[in-house]
């Protein structure tokens, strides 16, 4: 390559500078050896300070550096400074480095006598990247700045992280003079940038691992319940079944037992799965008005017979300056108050067990007395975590999981209270949990009760086997053999006519067919599931899409009972069941669909769909003969609003769609479809696409079924008004 005389053009095309290519040295020119640390001389045209300061801020090179003291004060500081400064001359063959401070030497480990001379090449080694190369090449060829980072090697053959800033120094014709390097080593700092990136790697999948075990922690939970509630409830049906049976005393004896065994297995379960709910984040609370005293009626009810059983008092007290109806979960409230009182009835052989209720300002505060064993200091310290119990004996003597109490820690904290314990080994023990207080709006008159006492527990009644006319027409479409049995057996000995199905197929012809009052259906069954099965029966014709079915189901983990609803059951109902809650829910779900008449070709409105109630408010809010006309706006616009969710747009379109759909559906009493639109917009704003979707495949059925249902209500409205 010749060397390139100094012109007025404005770019030399030369080899690259530091980090490019490695030859061996060329000899070394007279001007290319200066001492060691020295900065070019005049003819290096560097500016002059004496040529004023215009000169200096062009960079103008036509006056020489002064012999005063600016050239020292240059030298001095290149000398001193921390980052490694390299000079190198693109006139000359190979792009020579004709300077270099000291900290370029300390950097590279290379002396003057081996750097002078030579183009840089001689840092590269196996991981210097070809394309910085490149790059280095290019700025030096189009004669622009360039910062760029790469890997050079030392002297002893280590590499370090070399931070390259290139800067072109130009002459006074404009053409490319000098090459500037500033170079810093940057190996400590990639390191630590690395290893922050690869920490961050290593927490994101541990993140994912972790919500991966959630996750299929929760499948395993939700598949063992389903697994376990399945036999449970066949075991307990059948016991249930036995006791109506001729039985003598020993026989008796042995099916109490077997059924106080399956409870308790049962209670377990229950507990393993809302300890696994509360740790996954995912238990939800309600918030609803509830009456405050009915909790406590329940718990005294489900303990009434245990406490009778062992002599001692049950009762509960109630403050009369407590709101008679308050806002929170009622659910929630009853389990914590069940374990507390469970376990003193449990753990009191003789005395008694009372639960009182009293307002201390804004908060509820519930205690459980009994006049037990008490709880030993030692023990009181840990009672609220998991599996502690009093010791071994109790826990042979009395049973339990030792899951009850941290549990109702738990609860109590999500409901935005705390729970502590006062005890002493042989004198009783009292718990006490407070809570939020939130008045209802709506309160009934009268003053709070303010003793219960259980109701003496009653021998069971005897049953027999209808006499009459069948109570209504049943399908249980349920695959599993002891289930179908049992259920079958109860609702007929209820005076039921049921018919059996095996899977959803066959439940879907026999809907088509037959005319039934409730179908049961079970959601996990073979070929057709409970869920398609329900979306196929809502979408035949006629009254054959709106028989009210009921899940009857062994999923009990959170998300069935949306997943239900969602896609167009009326009900849910967990395995194992009691007879009273079968019988009950059946009887609940015909009591609210309409009677068929004999012969009548327009079946009457569909009130598992509507909320008549509200209905009946609306209509008088609107006054005569306006509620027609509104539910025909509202039909036409829930039918353009289908379209758009239908239209399958981004998550917060639907979550807004859905909002407006529930808030329109709870104004006209179109319950069912409101609930759908609320789990819709739940899915939306959570974010979750495949719930969003399964939800939006169920809801044209549901609309149908809800605006046929507005519809003839409007029809009736008509006629009543003429």
């Amino acid at each position: 390559m010749s060397r390139s005389k100094r012109s007025s053009s404005t770019t030399i095309s030369r080899p690259p500078p530091a980090g490019s290519e490695a030859d061996p040295p060329p000899e070394t020119p007279a001007r290319l050896s200066p001492a060691a640390g020295s900065l070019p001389g005049p003819a290096a045209g560097f500016p002059d300070p004496a040529a004023g300061p215009a000169a200096l801020a062009a960079g103008s090179p036509d006056a020489a550096l002064a012999a005063g003291a600016f050239p020292a004060v240059l030298a001095a500081a290149a000398a001193a400074a921390p980052t490694g400064i390299v000079i190198a001359d693109p006139t000359l063959p190979d792009c020579p480095i004709i300077f270099a401070n000291p900290a370029f030497h300390r950097i590279t480990g290379y002396p003057p006598e081996a750097v002078i001379g030579r183009n840089c090449r001689f840092l590269q080694g196996p991981g210097t990247d070809p394309a910085a190369l490149a790059t280095i090449r290019a700025a030096v060829r189009e004669a622009r700045p360039l910062d760029i980072r790469l890997v050079n090697y030392r002297r002893d053959g280590r590499r370090f992280v070399n931070e390259l800033h290139l800067s072109p120094v130009f002459g006074p014709d404009g053409a490319l003079r000098h090459i500037l390097g500033i170079q810093h080593d940057v190996t400590e700092r990639v390191a630590a940038e690395q290893a922050a990136r690869t920490a961050t790697r290593a927490a994101e999948r541990a993140r994912r691992a972790a919500e991966r075990a959630s996750e299929e922690k929760s499948e395993f939970l939700a598949f063992m319940s389903h697994e376990v509630r399945t036999p449970l409830n066949g075991v307990l049906g059948t016991l249930s079944l036995l006791t109506d049976t001729t039985l003598d005393a020993e026989q008796r004896a042995y099916v109490d037992t077997a059924r106080r065994c399956g409870d308790t297995l049962l209670w377990t379960v229950n507990e393993i799965l809302d300890l696994s709910r509360i740790e996954a984040g995912r238990l939800v609370l309600e918030e609803i008005a509830f009456d405050l005293d009915q909790p406590v009626r329940d718990v005294l009810a489900l303990q009434a017979a245990a406490a009778a059983e062992k002599g001692i008092g049950l009762c509960a007290r109630i403050d009369p300056g407590l709101p008679k109806r308050v806002v929170g979960d009622p659910q929630r409230l009853r389990q914590v108050l069940m374990n507390l009182a469970d376990n003193a009835v449990k753990f009191t052989a003789a005395g008694a067990v009372e639960i009182r209720l009293a307002r201390f300002a804004d908060r509820l505060v519930v205690e459980v007395q009994d006049s037990g064993c008490g709880i030993s200091p030692s023990l009181r310290r840990r009672l609220f975590q998991r599996f502690q119990q009093a010791d071994s004996g109790t826990a042979r003597r009395h049973g339990g999981s030792g899951l009850g109490l941290m549990i109702c820690r738990r609860l109590v904290g999500l409901m935005g209270g705390t729970i502590a314990v006062e005890s002493e080994a042989g004198a009783g023990s009292v718990f006490r949990f407070d809570l939020p207080l939130v008045a209802a709006v709506d309160q009934p008159a009268g003053p709070s009760p303010a003793l219960l006492v259980p109701d003496a527990p009653a021998p069971p009644a005897p049953r027999r086997p209808p006499d009459g006319a069948s109570r209504g027409r049943l399908l249980l479409a349920e695959d599993g053999e002891a289930s179908q049995l049992v259920a079958a057996a109860m609702l007929r000995r209820a005076g039921f006519a049921v018919d059996l199905v095996t899977d959803g197929v066959e439940a879907v012809a026999a809907a088509a067919r037959g005319s039934y009052d409730v179908i049961l259906m079970d959601v996990r069954m073979p070929g057709l599931d409970g869920y398609a099965a329900t979306a196929r029966i809502r979408a035949l014709p006629g009254e054959a899409a709106l028989v009210p079915i009921l899940a009857f189901t062994a999923a009990a983990m959170p998300g069935d009972v949306e997943r239900c609803l969602a896609a167009g059951m009326d009900g849910h109902l967990p395995k194992p069941v009691d007879r009273e809650a079968l019988v009950g829910t059946v009887a609940a779900l015909m009591e609210r669909r309409p009677r068929r008449p004999a012969p009548g070709p327009e079946p009457g409105p569909a009130h598992s769909l509507l909320d008549r109630a509200t209905l009946e408010e609306l209509r008088g809010a609107l006054g005569p003969g306006r509620l027609p006309d509104l539910i025909a706006i509202f039909v036409a616009e829930t039918e353009a609003r289908l379209g758009r969710l239908l239209a399958a747009p981004a998550l917060p379109v639907l979550e807004e769609e859905a909002h407006s759909l529930q808030a329109a559906a709870g104004t006209f009493g179109a319950a069912a479809l409101r609930e759908a639109a609320l789990a819709l917009e739940a899915a939306s704003r959570a974010g979750d696409r495949a719930r969003a979707d399964s939800l939006l495949a169920a809801l044209p059925g549901l609309v149908e079924r809800s605006l046929a249902a507005l519809t003839r209500a409007a029809g009736q409205a008509a006629e009543a008004r003429s």
